[in-house]
This record gives C-alpha cells, structure tokens and sequence, in this order.
C-alpha cells in the first residue's frame, strides 16, 4: 500500500509539474514568438526517465494530452503530440542508459559525447512527428504531396528547440540530481558562488540590451565562453551545466525582448543564431569538464598507486634486509650452539664429578663451575632469541585457548609489571582456537609486558584484549604472508611514552634497543616478530609520542573442534646386549664430548669426522649399527643421504640427527624425510640420554 501511494504521488509531481511547463511555454510562445526557440518540457521529460525510470511515462503521456487537448481543437493531434513527447522521453533515456552510461553519462567525455548524438537522433524523429502532425498529414497521404519547403520551415525550429533544450537543461538537473558531494566545502561553495555571479555578469554583457548600442558590439558575445572554461577546468560537469544554463537564461531573455550582440531586434533568424552559438560553446565545456574530472581522477589513482608501490618498495626493501639478518643470525648462532655443546657438556661432567667430593676447594670449584653454568645457559638463551629472530628455531605448535593462556599467566605479568602499573585482560566470548606454540606465546607476551612496564616509569596501565576476527582479501594483499580468514586478535594497550616513527621503524631490528646499556639486549621485540611470523601471524604497531604504545598480534584460528592432544610417556625397555652407536659430527670438540656421554651411558661409539669416513669404517669393519646419530650439516655427503647410504647396507639401523636448525629450515634447505628423529643442540646429557634411548626403543 505505502509503496503505491508512493508511485501515485510520484506520477503526480511528474505530471503537474509536466504540464505547466507546457502550459508557460505555449503561454508564453503566444507573447513573445522568439521563447519558442527552446522548449523545457522535452528536457524536463528526458531528466523524469532518467531520475525516476520508465514506470513516469504515464505521467508525461497525460500531462501532455491535457496539455494539447486544451490548446488544439483536435483530439487525434493532441493524442498523437501526447504519444510522441512520451516516445521521446522513453526512446532518449533507453538510449542513454544502454549506450551512454546512464546517469553517468554527463561525467565522462565519451558518455557525454554519445549523450549528444543521442539527442540529435531522437530530437529528429519527434520533430518530424510534430510537423507531419502540423501539416495535417496522415498515413493516407503521399509522398509527392508533401510541401516539403513548408516541412522544412516547420521541422528544423522545432528540432532545434528541442535539442537546445536537451543539450542544455538535462545535463544541469541530473547532475544536481545524481551528482551531490561528499562533504560540505566552504571554499568550494565560495568559488561556485562567485562562478555564477560572473556567469550572469557576462550574460548579461553578451546577451541584454545593455550593450545594443555599442559600435561592432558583437564581439563582447565570446565573453561568454571565459566562466564556461573556468567552470570546466576548475569545478567539473555540475557547475559546468549550471553556468551554462544561466547563459541560456539570458539569452532566452535576450530573444525574448530583443537587443545584445548578436541580435538586435525580436525575430527568428536572431534567435536561432543566438541558439545554436549557446549550443556551441556549452556543449564542447561540458565534454572538457568530463574529460578534465577524468584526468584528476586519473592522476589521483596514479598518485595513489605510486605512494602504495613505494610502500611496497619499502616493505619489500625491509623484508630483505631481515631475511638477509636473519640469515646471518641464524648462520652464527648455529656455529655458537656447537661451542656451547662443548661448553654446557663439559661444565656437566665437572658437575658430576665433583658432586661426592666435600672439601673447600671442591666447594669453591663448585661454585665456579655453576657461575660458569649460569653464563652458558644466558648464552643459549641468547642464542635461542637469535633463532627465533632468523626463524630457525625449532617451532612445537599446538591449538591454544589464548584468552585461558593469558589468565594463567596473569599473576606472574601483575609481578612483573610492578605495584605502580595496573593490569586488565579483557577476552572475548566463544574465543577461537589458535596454533601457536605455547611456550613461545607466553615469551612473547611477557616480552610485551616488560616493554610496557619500562615505557611506564611514573605508572600506567596494561590492557590486553583478546577476540575473533576476520581480516579479508584487501587488508591481506598488503601483506603477502598473509591469508584470509579468521583469526584471534591480542592486543596489548599500555598508557606509556609511545614511541616516535623512528623507532618504529626499526623497532623489530635485533639489537635495537632505547635501553640504556645492559639493561637490555635488543632481541625482545625481534623474538616476538619471529615467533608471530613462524606462527603464520601479523603483528602491528601503533604509537606516537605521549599517546601509548598499542602491539596487536594476529594468530590463525583453527576449527573449534581441534582439541590439544595429551603426549603419553614411553617406557623405555632395557636389553642386556650394549648397543653399537655411529657418531658422526665435523666439529671435533663436539664430537669428543658427545662420545664420552655415549660411553658413560656404557654404548659403544664407533666415531667418524664425514659420510665417506663412516661408510668407509662400517664397510672395513663388517660392524652392526643399531644407531646413526650424526650432525644434518656435514661436509660433502649431508646426514640425510648418509642414513640412505647406511640403511642400504643394514636396513634395520635407525637413525638420530643433531642440528641447530628447526625441522621446517632443515627440510626446507636439506632433501630429508619429514619423520626424522632430531636431536637439537646445544646437547645436554640428560637431553641425549632420554633421546638415544627413545630411538633405540622405537627398533626394538
């Protein structure tokens, strides 16, 4: 009901509104003869079609019937003008929509320019309507009977009229219509103002009786061209239309009482001239203000897709750079965890040996032996942070509740943030899962934590927030490691200093630190990148200066049946037979510690420096090998194609591989089976034992 009333009083607007306009224009033709040089209500039926679609032609058809019923003694003459204005309407606007563009038309030069031929084909059919309709001819008559000099006097005025109307009223209503802008503008609106004003200055110069008496007067007509290039070049197609429409209003009124430059005295010839003059400057302005919007627009896109190239540039720069120091910290931490298995190994057999002794100089060697210790498990640490960083530390993922993973991390963040620093953890309802690996989660936070508190001197507080989230296609493609889909957001808000854009450029550099010196190595910030990026995450910063530091860290959500899976402890079972162990390692002060651990633990070691000294050692001796624990990186033959080569000759040996890499860098650079068995260093005792003897288990 609501949407038929609705239409109803559409049509009636449409059709009152219609039918005056015919009504002035016959009104007013019967004054003035020279006002028929332009007829509105064609341009106001076009614009009817266009804003209100096909379901106003009813309205035109009747306003235009009583209309022309009531100036025309003839009910088929008012019938059939009726039947061709509304034919006019509904032929202009299909055409224009299907070919043109629609609405659309009149802001871009090509649309525009259809717009015109448009208008002159289905101007031409109505007008020869209107004078077959204006000679009396009917479909009985012939061909030879038409007087077609009479034709002509009747059909060009009229075509003429009514493509003036078109090309200059329709384009200025739809695009106050259609064409309405974002913001308001003060200084636009000022500079629209102020293009009407001598709009109408220089109409009124160009076209009133003001300057009819001037000598050679004629030429002050081209002052009308000056606002129409202003408003194409500076204020586009709306106020294009709009300056252009107050020029036809005075020269309407310059036909009208007679007088200006180009006419000077009421008549047709002075009237068509002044017509097709205002056609020809307003319609090329109306094409040069498409075509000047398009270009803006253009350079605009263009401007906006060098500033995100050059931000691709640079991201792109910057990820070489850490790939680049990734490489280089995970080449040198790789060769340190080899000095640190020596070390480590070795501070752990002065520790047993001097556990039964009781004496003060075996207490004193105690107690330097456990400094010694504690120095090479802040070294390992170190060393771990610098894995992390060139992601090559060895990754344990596994689904994760983030929000109960904070929660129990909570009294341990209130200690560590201190009295003066207050602690919220808001997480959200129904929460997702996420992979991540736990241990490095909770790291990552309390590394987070820890920035906070030191950026929080005089007190503050910490927000973390825990949701879902979905991050689409486009946020994604401005980060290539990025995919679509859900994922769990943790935020973590702090009311501290903030930090300036230089910082945060370099914020997840290792070894950047504004730390004064020891109080902080620089490996906090790139430890957790490196953990958000092996856990195929994005991590964001946003600070300024004063205004607090807001991390947010986006994790993969898995489905919400994924549930964490309980590890069961394998017995080890224990044979009477000692079992022979090939031990292959390059670095020889490792090697050396790592045998005497096996012969403690009463194996036999068969030891080589490379895969050829072993093959070749196997092959002299004839031995039976229950274990091939050897380094994945050796010189020559790599510890993958030495298991293949020893498996060849003794398919039941089982195989052990020590590295300092993860299992996905390995893979990724070494041609290995994805069930490895790996053993990482740096190697502890405790850690070797419990590894050997896991492998040796799994034979049995």
């Amino acid at each position: 009901m609501a949407r038929a009333l609705k239409y109803v009083i559409q049509l009636s607007v449409v059709g009152t509104i219609y039918f005056f306009l015919v009504q002035f224009a016959l009104e007013l033709a019967l004054v003035h003869p020279g006002a028929t040089a332009i007829w509105p209500p064609t341009a106001f039926a076009l614009v009817a079609v266009l804003v209100g679609g096909y379901r106003v032609v009813p309205a035109i058809f009747a306003a235009a019937y009583i209309a022309n019923a009531a100036s025309s003694d003839s009910s088929y003459a008012a019938v059939a003008t009726a039947v061709n204005n509304a034919f006019e309407a509904v032929a202009g606007g299909y055409l224009v929509n299907w070919w043109a563009g629609g609405r659309s038309a009149f802001g871009a030069p090509l649309g525009m320019a259809k717009f015109v031929l448009i208008a002159i084909f289905v101007v031409a059919i109505s007008a020869s309507v209107d004078s077959i309709l204006n000679l009396g001819l009917g479909p009985s008559s012939r061909i030879e009977e038409v007087d077609w000099q009479k034709f002509a006097a009747i059909w060009f005025p009229r075509w003429l009229s009514d493509l003036a109307a078109v090309l200059m009223i329709t384009p200025a209503l739809v695009l106050w219509v259609t064409d309405h802008p974002r913001r308001f503008d003060f200084r636009a609106f000022l500079e629209s103002a102020a293009l009407f004003a001598t709009a109408a200055a220089f109409g009124a110069v160009a076209f009133s009786r003001l300057t009819a008496d001037m000598p050679s007067a004629a030429p002050l007509a081209i002052f009308a061209v000056l606002p129409l290039l202003w408003a194409a070049l500076r204020r586009g197609p709306r106020d294009t239309a709009t300056t252009a429409l107050i020029l036809l209003g005075f020269e309407t009124w310059g036909a009208i009482f007679g007088g200006g430059p180009l006419a000077r005295s009421v008549g047709e010839e002075s009237s068509t001239l002044l017509l097709i003059f205002m056609i020809g400057i307003a319609t090329p302005s109306l094409v040069l203000a498409a075509d000047a919007v398009l270009r803006r627009r253009s350079e605009r896109i263009i401007r906006d897709t060098r500033k995100e190239l050059g931000q691709a540039r640079e991201q792109f720069a910057q990820s070489q750079k850490m790939e680049a120091v990734g490489q280089l910290t995970g080449g040198v931490a790789h060769d340190f965890n080899n000095l640190l298995t020596v070390i480590v190994g070795n501070l752990n057999i002065a520790q047993r040996h001097l556990e039964p002794l009781t004496d003060a100089p075996a207490e004193r060697l105690r107690r330097l032996v456990n400094n010694a210790m504690r120095g090479a498990e802040r070294a390992t640490t170190i060393t771990k942070h610098l894995l992390a960083f060139s992601r090559k530390q060895p990754f344990d993922p596994k689904p994760l509740n983030i929000n109960k993973l904070v929660h129990g991390l909570s009294d341990f963040l209130r200690r560590s943030l201190g009295e003066t620093i207050s602690l919220e953890i808001l997480g959200g309802d129904g929460l997702w899962q996420a992979e991540a690996d736990p241990a490095q989660l909770e790291a990552a936070i309390l590394n987070l934590a820890v920035n906070a508190r030191d950026a929080m001197l005089s007190g503050g507080k910490l927000t973390i927030v825990i949701e879902n989230c979905f991050l689409d296609e486009k946020y994604c493609h401005r980060h290539d490691e990025l995919v679509a889909g859900p994922y769990v957001r943790m935020a973590l808000i702090d009311t501290g200093a903030g930090m300036s854009k230089d910082v945060l450029e370099r914020v997840f550099e290792p070894f950047f630190t504004t730390k004064k010196v020891g109080q902080g190595t620089g490996l906090g910030m790139s430890q957790v990148y490196a953990f958000v990026k092996e856990s195929n995450g994005h991590i964001e910063i946003h600070s300024e200066p004063g205004k607090g530091t807001t991390v947010t860290i986006y994790l993969p959500a898995l489905p919400e049946n994924v549930q964490e899976e309980e590890t069961a402890e394998r017995e080890i079972p224990t044979g009477n037979a000692a079992p022979t162990i090939l031990l292959v390692e390059d670095d020889h002060d490792v090697r050396a510690y790592v045998v005497e651990i096996l012969r403690e633990l009463h194996y036999r070691v068969l030891e080589a420096h490379d895969a050829v000294s072993a093959l070749a050692l196997i092959d002299r001796n004839d031995v039976r090998v229950d274990l091939l624990l050897a380094d994945l990186v050796l010189p020559g033959m790599n510890g993958g194609r030495l298991a293949e080569e020893l498996k060849a000759r003794q398919p039941e040996v089982r195989a052990l591989f020590m590295t300092g890499y993860s299992r996905e860098a390995i893979i990724d650079q070494w041609p290995v089976g994805t069930d490895i068995e790996m053993l990482h260093k740096p190697l502890t005792q405790d850690a070797l034992e419990q590894k050997v003897r896991a492998v040796l288990n799994q034979a049995r």
